[in-house]
């Protein structure tokens, strides 16, 4: 499911939400964004 289309009950919202913002604040590199982005769009 594309990360534009947030959908679910609240905790998949919330859960949403906090994942993108700690993907921001993090210092990462960009294939673990990547990971971290595959990961969050399979629990969602």
């Amino acid at each position: 499911m594309p990360r534009s289309r947030i959908t679910g009950n609240l905790i998949d919202k919330t859960f949403s939400i906090v994942a993108n913002i700690l993907l921001r604040i993090i210092p990462t590199t960009s294939g673990e964004k990547e990971a971290f982005t595959y990961y969050r769009d399979g629990v969602i």
